[in-house]
């Protein structure tokens, strides 16, 4: 896959970016330190070279933001005091943070912080390590602030693709309702109105066999013929209600499909553990989707309301029941949930004849526990 190269913007905006460190940096120079290095004409050169990868800031957004802090390194070793350099290297190791993967992003936090620790501790009047840590702190931040900003896009987009994905599933239930409904149909009238039109007209047939009245005789056939007529045009509306059922409807989803809805919130960055304990048993299939759908909603809801980083699920096979319990460890309290869709979980649960409760204890975290019936025991 071919990288997107840069566009005109991004060449304006690091030529405006680079002349603006240029300026502070010239109008700055003697308010600073009037013992510092002056600003010629090889501390421009460096400046236009250092942010030249700027360009890639929408692209690579980490190469601007390593050359950016080369720079402050190489123009303190030789003795500049880059003021405007500064400024925009903590906006471009921000917005690499937020960019690039969270290893990425504390490994450029670290080298931000190497970084402008050495700047201060080298330029600050105190040469002290209490400069040393404040610029730690200065090059940490960005990063901090950076990777915080990715995770909370990351969660959203999860959120999105949770909620797509949870859409899909209650159109599949629709779908697989209305088949359902639609065999039901056909096999009540094949079973009930063809069995009845075959058996009339069998007896027209042999009535108008048996009579030897011609007006009687012509009305039998006449029976027999538009009873042979409709048992035929029945017989294949019920062809067409058959064929109109979806080919390759999915399965109903099961306890056993946990892990591969569980896949894609791990590879997003939520911790989340499932454990099941006891002699799996089975539930019948209505439970078993009731089951499922509690899990599925109580992530989802994880993800969008509770800023939880862990979530832990426990499936349970007890002797008559099966107990699923969803609990995180983000936000609890009273309205943290409102509108997430436990009343619809706990009649879902109730249809089934189990039982599901919902709550917080001392007000952190939030933990979903539904009880089933076993399909032995239902």
């Amino acid at each position: 896959m071919t990288r997107e190269r840069p566009t005109a913007g991004d060449v304006i905006t690091t030529v405006l970016a680079t002349a603006a460190c240029i300026v502070v940096t010239l109008l700055v120079r003697g308010d600073v330190d009037d013992t510092r290095r002056d600003v010629d004409a090889l501390a421009v050169a460096l400046i236009v070279v250092g942010f030249a990868p700027t360009v890639l800031w929408r692209t690579r957004p980490m190469v601007p933001a390593i050359a950016a802090l080369v720079l402050l390194l190489v123009g303190t070793a030789i003795g500049y005091m880059f003021v405007g350099p500064i400024v925009l290297a903590i906006a471009l190791v921000g917005w690499a943070a937020c960019r690039a993967e969270s290893s990425t992003t504390w490994s450029l936090g670290l080298f931000a912080g190497v970084t402008f620790a050495v700047v201060m501790f080298v330029k600050s009047d105190l040469e002290s390590v209490l400069a040393a840590i404040g610029g730690f702190a200065i090059g940490m931040v960005p990063a901090l602030v950076g990777e915080q900003l990715r995770a909370e896009r990351l969660r959203a987009r999860t959120a999105q693709e949770l909620a797509r994905r949870v859409e899909e599933l209650r159109d599949g239930d629709v779908q697989r309702a209305v088949a359902e409904e639609r065999l039901r149909i056909a096999r009540d009238v094949h079973d009930i109105t063809g069995h009845h039109l075959s058996a009339i007209a069998l007896q027209s047939a042999g009535a108008g066999r048996m009579t030897k009245d011609p007006g009687a005789r012509e009305a039998f056939e006449r029976i027999h013929g538009l009873t042979v007529e409709a048992l035929g045009q029945t017989r294949r509306s019920l062809g067409v209600l058959r064929a109109s059922e979806p080919a390759e409807l999915a399965p109903p989803p099961r306890l056993e499909h946990l892990e591969q809805l569980l896949a894609p919130v791990r590879a997003a960055g939520l911790d989340v553990q499932l454990a099941i304990e006891g002699d799996v048993r089975a539930l019948s299939e209505t439970a078993e989707m009731s089951a499922y759908r509690v899990v599925q909603e109580s992530v989802t809801n994880v993800i969008r309301h509770a800023g939880a980083d862990a979530v832990r699920i426990a499936v349970v096979y007890g002797s008559a029941v099966v107990t699923i319990t969803v609990a995180d460890d983000g936000r609890g309290g009273p309205s943290a949930r409102t509108g997430s869709g436990i009343e619809g979980m706990r009649e879902r649960v109730a249809l089934v004849g189990g039982s599901l409760t919902a709550g917080t204890t001392n007000g952190h975290g939030w933990t979903v526990r539904a009880t089933l019936p076993l399909k032995d025991s239902a």
